[in-house]
């Protein structure tokens, strides 16, 4: 049993031995701040930051005598990659974090930073490493309110290290670092120097939910890839499916009154506007607003089935080709939708380009619900990845995401 005298610290670190602690420490002492580290082994973490005058060591039994915080960083916890049942990830992640809460509450402490993954964001996610982390944020948020501050990181990596997972690349040097720019367009990944810089800086706040991750809008790679997927999806649907496609514009002229395309103004990458093109499925003339205002009496016969297919988005293989649009994205809303407009300008939405599919619709949220919507669209542009994207267009080809909502209550797409 280690007794750590009691003194200010500008840190305080719970989990100070994983793969975080041992990358975001360093960076933190280098820069003069006080930290005490802790863990499970205290000997360990003196031999593991023997270099660093700024960093105190001592095991968890420490925790109880320390009778001043400032700033606690929570990274201790049971990972995704560790076996385990729930109940085992829930003493770990769940009722460890209630005690270290308790004593940062007794310290009167300022400011819990909880680092939890981007897996946890996701309510589909039913590992018990994301189920247990979601309990936990429940938990903090109600113990804490603002004095608690969780960020949502991706794969953790440095200058010079690339992750347990990634190991080899280590040794690779150039070409290590070129495979993992590779590896960052396939999944989020949060860097050590963007984690420091953060927890360094408690004005330099995040919108809700608070995600650092790396941005993938930078990379020339997953731009030139997502392009590039773009067009030959574009030409497969121009190509492949012309027969369909000239079928449906029959049916549709034939079935009522109208042409069979529908071009509508709706708000682009950088707010610009654009045309977007789909297959009619309401009566000539229905007023142009969001989906979810109109009465269900302004579809069609064919435009209910079109709908529900979601064969009416076809057209919009043109807005592909002209680079309007991309497969997954936000989708675009109208220039008078002004709540939703605000909303994803404030966040930052609009520095995307609108999607045919998206994180959102296929969570069944629609632009009836602007500011929802816009904080979904805010979460894909964090996590967005080529990974991501597949599984998004997967999910919608199997049916997920019904799109907005009209009076009635149906659900034909937005």
């Amino acid at each position: 049993m280690t007794h750590q005298k009691s003194k200010q610290y500008d840190f305080i670190v719970t989990g100070a031995s994983g793969n975080i602690g041992r990358h975001l420490i360093p960076l933190l002492g280098d820069q003069g701040y006080s930290i005490l580290a802790l863990g499970r082994d205290a000997s360990a973490l003196r031999t593991m930051y023997a270099k660093h005058p700024q960093v105190d060591c001592a095991d968890y039994e420490a925790l109880p005598g320390q009778e001043i915080c400032d700033t606690l960083i929570h990274l201790a916890v049971r990972n995704n990659d560790q076996p385990g049942t729930l109940e085992d990830f829930t003493r770990a992640n769940v009722d460890f974090t209630n005690a270290v809460c308790a004593h940062f509450m007794r310290m009167n402490g300022r400011r819990f930073i909880n680092i939890s993954s981007v897996q946890a964001l996701d309510d589909s996610n039913d590992s018990p490493y994301a189920v247990s982390k979601r309990l936990a944020q429940r938990n903090l948020s109600a113990s804490l309110g603002a004095g608690l501050d969780t960020v949502y990181i991706g794969y953790f990596y440095d200058e010079s290290f690339f992750g347990k997972k990634l190991g080899i690349l280590n040794q690779l040097g150039i070409f290590g670092r070129a495979l993992f720019g590779l590896f960052k367009t396939l999944k989020p990944t949060t860097s050590a120097q963007s984690l420091a810089v953060y927890v360094a800086n408690p004005e330099n706040d995040l919108p809700k939910p608070k995600i650092l991750t790396d941005d993938l809008l930078r990379s020339c790679l997953y731009r030139g890839v997502t392009r590039a997927v773009d067009v030959l999806a574009a030409m497969a649907i121009l190509i492949l499916l012309l027969p369909m496609i000239l079928v449906l514009w029959l049916v549709i002229r034939l079935g009522s009154p109208g042409p069979a395309i529908f071009a509508q103004t709706r708000v682009g990458k950088g707010q610009v506007p654009f045309t977007l093109y789909k297959f009619r499925t309401m009566k000539r003339d229905t007023a142009s607003v969001g989906t979810h205002e109109v009465s269900v009496s302004a579809v069609t016969k064919a435009g209910k089935f079109l709908r529900r297919t979601k064969l009416d988005e076809l057209p919009q293989a043109v807005n592909l080709l002209r680079g309007e649009m991309t497969l997954v994205g936000p989708r675009p809303c109208l220039p008078v939708q002004q709540e939703l407009v605000n909303a994803r300008s404030t966040l930052g939405i609009f520095s995307m380009k609108p999607g045919i599919t998206g994180y959102a619709q296929v969570r069944e949220i629609d632009m009836s619900r602007p500011q929802e919507l816009a904080r979904s669209d805010y979460v894909y542009m964090k996590v967005q990845s080529l990974a991501i994207n597949f599984t998004l267009i997967l999910q919608t080809a199997f049916g997920r995401g019904r799109g907005d909502r009209i009076v009635s209550g149906e659900a034909p797409q937005g």
